[in-house]
């Protein structure tokens, strides 16, 4: 019932979000809130508590899905045709939307940080101030069925599709982290990172890239995770360095983890879930993480790369021992069943790249 709030564009209506129960009454192990619901356990009963922060970019269209349709565009109008980076007049063209995501977000109890304009014609960011991982993931859902409701109700559009073309820049969901022990100090370090945070850090760079497809679940997330795009496409890490895969910011309580896989499209109780279950595999083993990268990221040959495709990342996830022990046997199935099903219907779709590349040629 903690998760019961009224919503403030739809009058005399409210929203809660239910866990998911068997017939004998008890838990479904596959549903994604329960999946995190374990690992959080895990994470208490090693000793430490956190929290989690989404960050998530989205695309702002300047008409519906459906008006899009009926002039036989498959992709609507970008709500402005330059892009917003840091740029305060022309994000501020699209700020009545945003006050609108803003004021909603308040009404419903979900802090906002800041919010800004990104790289991409409409595109913008809106960050979700941090709490505990259950609760982040909560608010991480409703604050995106806001911002598609509230477009809809202005004739508008939204997406969180990781790549909505191959010369935009995509849409990612980062998350920052920090851990903290039972006594309430900061796990990963004060002055620098601690034994903890190396290992936690380590298990990071090590396990991602067999649990990648639960930080990109669909075939398109992909396109996103490429060299040059500030999306990492290896396990590295460095002190604000945003090319690589975890970056690293801040000192004392505010020392915290940026982690830079998950696309906006990613779901956050399986985002968040393979985030702890890949750090407390790398403490459990003592691991400890190579040197930070000061420069770029991408140019580091010898760095273990993240799958190029979901076929590759369901291939990793499957073989997967840290996935197996950290969610069960029967997840582990589910999960890669998810991930096949996304990958045979990617099969046998036909794209405008298709069309191009072989239409007139083939």
């Amino acid at each position: 019932m903690e998760t019961l709030c009224a919503v403030p564009w739809e009058p005399g209506t409210a929203i809660v979000i239910s866990d998911v129960q068997d017939a004998s009454r008890g838990p479904v192990k596959q549903a994604p809130r329960a999946v995190l619901q374990r690992q959080i356990a895990r994470l208490e009963r090693a000793g430490f508590s956190a929290t989690f922060a989404s960050e998530l970019e989205f695309y702002l269209f300047g008409e519906s899905f459906a008006d899009a349709r009926r002039r036989g565009a498959r992709c609507p109008r970008p709500s402005y045709h330059a892009h917003a980076d840091n740029d305060l007049l022309i994000a501020g063209y699209d700020e009545d939307f945003v006050r609108d995501v803003r004021a909603a977000m308040a009404a419903m109890g979900i802090p906002i940080d800041a919010s800004q304009g990104e790289g991409g014609a409409g595109q913008h960011e809106i960050n979700l101030r941090y709490a505990g991982p259950l609760r982040m993931a909560d608010r991480h859902v409703y604050y995106k069925h806001a911002v598609k409701a509230i477009a809809h109700r202005r004739g508008q559009a939204v997406t969180f599709m990781a790549k909505i073309s191959a010369d935009s820049p995509g849409s990612g969901g980062h998350v920052h982290l920090c851990l903290y022990d039972r006594a309430g100090q900061p796990a990963f370090g004060i002055a620098d990172l601690s034994p903890f945070g190396r290992s936690f850090l380590a298990g990071l760079l090590a396990y991602t890239p067999e649990l990648t497809v639960m930080h990109a679940p669909y075939a398109n997330s992909y396109r996103r995770l490429q060299p040059g795009s500030f999306a990492p496409s290896n396990a590295t890490w460095g002190w604000d360095n945003r090319s690589c895969l975890v970056r690293v910011v801040g000192q004392g309580h505010a020392c915290r983890f940026e982690f830079r896989a998950p696309g906006a499209d990613a779901n956050p109780y399986h985002s968040f879930s393979a985030i702890i279950a890949a750090g407390l595999a790398g403490v459990r083993q003592g691991l400890d993480p190579p040197p930070p990268v000061p420069g770029d990221a991408y140019a580091q040959a010898r760095a273990v790369r993240l799958p190029a495709d979901l076929t590759e990342a369901l291939a990793a996830f499957s073989a997967s021992d840290v996935a197996a022990r950290a969610f069960g046997p029967a997840v582990h199935r589910h999960l890669a069943a998810l991930g096949e099903r996304e990958r045979e219907a990617a099969r046998f779709a036909v794209t405008d790249w298709d069309l191009d590349r072989g239409l007139e040629n083939a």
